[in-house]
C-alpha cells in the first residue's frame, strides 16, 4: 500500500484580520432576538442568548446544530442584528486616522495618484527589506503627512479638523459624526488604496470595524452556575448581552414608531457604551458596568489580559504532577548539590522503579510496607499499564504477582534526583538538578551558598521541587542541570555559587595572624570532612592559613 503523498509548505507570515458582516451570518448558528434566556420549565429559549443551537453546558441536552452533548463539542457563534451601525472601540485610532488621512467627500487618500503609487511601492520595499514592524512606522509616517492636508487633491473639497472624544464619539469642526456617516465614508474607500492605511483589504474593510451585526460567543465560552439554593447564576458576558439585546430591541421599537430624534439618539449612545463595555469594561472615560452587588463586570478583554487571564493563566501556567512546593530554610550542613526534602512530601511523591531480578526483593520490601510506613510504595504498575493503589485490601496479591517487568512507584529517598526551581525563572541556574536528602520537618532544606542563582532568601519564599519519572529525563538533568555544572554564569563568566555572608566572615577571620589551638582545629577540618591529618603542623598551635593549606593543598 502507498503511503499518501504529503504536500509540505512553508509558513511565511500569519495574516490577522476581522470577521464580515457577511461572514459573522454565516458562521453564525441563530440569530438572537429575545433577551430571555429560560422558559418556565427551565429550558433554553429558542431564540435566546442560550439558544441550544449554540451548544449546551446541560448534561441531558444535545447541541440542535451539531447534535453533540457536554464537553463533545465547543459550541457555535450566535449574532445579533444591531438596529443602527456601532463603534468598535478597539479600533477608535486606527479610524481617526484613517477619517484624517481620507477625503470628507470623495473618501480617497489625501495625496495625488502620483505620489499614492510611489508611497505604495515605499511601502512594498520597507516590508521586503526590512520587515512588518517598520513598514508600520512608514505608515505612521505616511498618515502624518496625509493629515497637514488642507483640500483634497481630486476633488477639492476643503477638510475639516477631526477629533475624538474618547472613547468613540468622532468629531468635525466640532460636528458629531454619527456612526452611519463614519461607516459610509469607510466604504467608498477603493481596495487599492488602503495598504496605505496600514491595511489587508483580503482581510479587513475599515468599514468592518463599524458594527452593524455582532457575533456573540458560544454558550460553552460563558456558562451559567446552579447555586445551592438551586438558582441559576449566568455569567457575566451573558448579562451584558442581554443588556444589549434588551437595548437593540427598544431601539427598532422606536425607530419603528418613528419617536423622537432626541430619545433614538439616547439609546443609540445606551447601545454604544453596552458594546463598548461589553468588550472591555475598563475604559477610563466610562464608568464601569457593574452587577448588583457594585462588582465590575468581567467581559472579554478583562478575560485575556492579566495574570488571572487566558493567556497567563489558562494557557502558559501549568498544573502538573510529582511536584511539590512548600517554604524554603537554610541548612548548611547539608552539601551544595542537595536538596532537604520532609519526609510528609517523599511519602507522597514517588519515583517509579522497574522490578528486576536484582531488585526485586527490595521493592519486594517496598510493597509489603505500603504507602503509609517509610520507605514504602504507592502504586504498582502491570506491564499492560494497568495501575493498583497499594492498600491493606490489594497489597496480597500484588505480592503474589509481583515479578520482573512491573514498575513499583516507590517513595522518594536519599541520592534520587529532583529538580528544584524557584520563580520567577529568569535565568537557566534558576531551575537545578538536586539530589534528595530525606530530612524532618516540613519545609525545604537548601545550603546558603546556592542561594544566589535562584534569588532566595529566607523570609518566607517558596520553591517548587519536580521529579523526574524516566531514566532517561533523570540522566538529562544529573549530567546537564547538576548544581556543580552550574557554577559559571553564561551572562558574565564569574561564579555565581560561592561563600555568603557569614561565610565570607569565618573565612577572613580563619585567614588572620590568631593562632588557633590544635584540638580545636583538628576538630574544624573532621566537620569539613578531613580524616588525614598529616599535613597538619605537629605543634600546640596552628594558624588559619595552615588550616587552609590542609584542605587546599598547592
Amino acid at each position: 500500500m502507498e503511503e499518501p503523498q504529503v504536500a509540505s509548505k512553508k509558513v511565511k507570515a500569519i495574516t490577522f484580520g476581522i470577521f464580515s458582516p457577511k461572514l459573522v451570518k454565516k458562521m453564525a448558528a441563530v440569530k438572537v432576538i429575545t433577551p430571555e434566556l429560560y422558559d418556565r420549565e427551565g429550558y433554553p429559549v429558542d431564540g435566546g442568548l442560550m439558544d441550544t443551537r449554540m451548544g449546551v453546558i446541560d448534561p441531558g441536552l444535545r447541541c440542535k446544530t451539531s447534535g453533540a452533548k457536554l464537553k463533545e463539542d465547543l459550541g457555535h457563534f450566535g449574532y445579533i442584528e444591531l438596529a443602527r451601525p456601532v463603534m468598535h472601540v478597539k479600533f477608535a485610532s486606527v479610524l481617526l486616522n484613517i477619517l484624517r488621512a481620507s477625503c470628507r467627500e470623495c473618501s480617497q487618500p489625501l495625496m495625488t495618484k502620483q505620489k499614492q503609487t510611489v508611497a505604495l511601492k515605499r511601502l512594498e520595499q520597507v516590508e521586503a527589506e526590512s520587515g512588518v514592524t517598520n513598514k508600520h512606522v512608514a505608515v505612521k509616517e505616511l498618515l502624518a503627512s496625509m493629515k497637514v492636508t488642507g483640500k483634497c487633491p481630486h476633488c477639492n473639497a476643503k477638510q475639516g479638523k477631526i477629533t475624538i472624544e474618547k472613547p468613540t464619539t468622532y468629531l468635525e469642526d466640532e460636528k458629531r459624526i454619527s456612526p452611519i456617516e463614519v461607516r459610509t465614508r469607510l466604504e467608498k474607500i477603493p481596495d487599492a488604496a488602503l495598504p496605505l492605511f496600514g491595511l489587508n483589504p483580503h482581510v479587513m474593510r475599515p468599514e468592518w470595524t463599524v458594527l452593524t451585526i455582532l457575533a456573540i460567543p458560544p454558550v460553552t465560552m460563558r456558562p451559567s452556575i446552579t447555586l445551592e439554593t438551586g438558582e441559576r447564576s449566568e455569567d457575566d458576558l451573558t448579562h451584558k448581552l442581554g443588556d444589549i439585546v434588551r437595548i437593540n430591541q427598544r431601539l427598532f421599537e422606536n425607530i419603528n414608531a418613528g419617536a423622537p430624534e432626541i430619545i433614538i439618539e439616547d439609546l443609540w449612545d445606551l447601545l454604544q457604551y453596552h458594546i463598548t463595555t461589553f468588550f472591555d469594561n475598563n475604559i477610563a472615560q466610562l464608568p464601569p458596568a457593574r452587577h448588583r452587588s457594585s462588582q465590575p463586570l468581567k467581559t472579554l478583554c478583562e478575560r485575556i489580559k492579566s495574570k488571572e487571564g487566558r493567556i497567563r493563566h489558562n494557557l502558559a501556567g501549568k498544573r502538573v504532577n510529582f511536584s511539590a512546593r512548600t517554604v524554603i530554610s537554610p541548612d548548611p550542613m547539608i552539601s551544595v548539590n542537595e536538596v532537604g526534602v520532609p519526609k510528609i512530601i517523599a511519602k507522597k511523591l514517588t519515583v517509579p522503579e522497574r522490578v528486576t531480578e536484582w531488585n526485586f526483593e527490595r521493592l519486594k520490601q517496598f510493597v509489603e510496607r505500603g504507602p503509609n510506613a517509610y520507605p514504602g510504595a504507592n502504586y504498582v504498575i502491570r506491564p499492560d499499564g494497568r495501575r493498583k493503589k497499594i492498600t491493606d485490601e490489594t497489597k496480597e496479591a500484588l505480592l503474589e504477582e509481583l515479578q520482573p517487568g512491573f514498575l513499583v512507584e516507590r517513595h522518594l529517598m536519599d541520592g534520587d534526583i529532583a529538580l528544584f526551581n524557584r520563580q520567577p525563572s529568569l535565568h537557566r541556574m534558576s531551575m537545578m538538578c538536586h539530589k534528595v536528602r530525606i530530612l524532618p520537618y516540613r519545609t525545604f532544606r537548601l545550603n546558603p551558598v546556592v542561594c544566589h542563582p535562584y534569588n532566595a532568601d529566607f523570609d518566607g519564599d517558596e520553591m517548587n521541587l519536580h521529579i523526574p519519572q524516566t531514566e532517561e529525563a533523570r540522566a538529562e538533568a544529573k549530567f546537564l542541570m547538576m548544581v556543580q555544572t552550574q557554577l559559571i554564569s553564561p551572562r558574565y563568566g564569574l561564579s555565581v555559587i560561592g561563600c555568603i555572608q557569614d561565610a565570607i566572615s569565618g573565612n577572613y577571620l580563619l585567614s588572620q595572624e590568631e593562632a588557633i589551638p590544635r584540638h580545636v582545629a583538628i576538630r574544624m577540618l573532621a566537620q569539613a570532612g578531613v580524616m588525614e591529618f598529616k599535613t597538619l603542623p605537629n605543634k600546640n598551635t596552628v594558624s588559619g592559613r595552615e588550616i587552609f593549606s590542609v584542605l587546599l593543598p598547592s
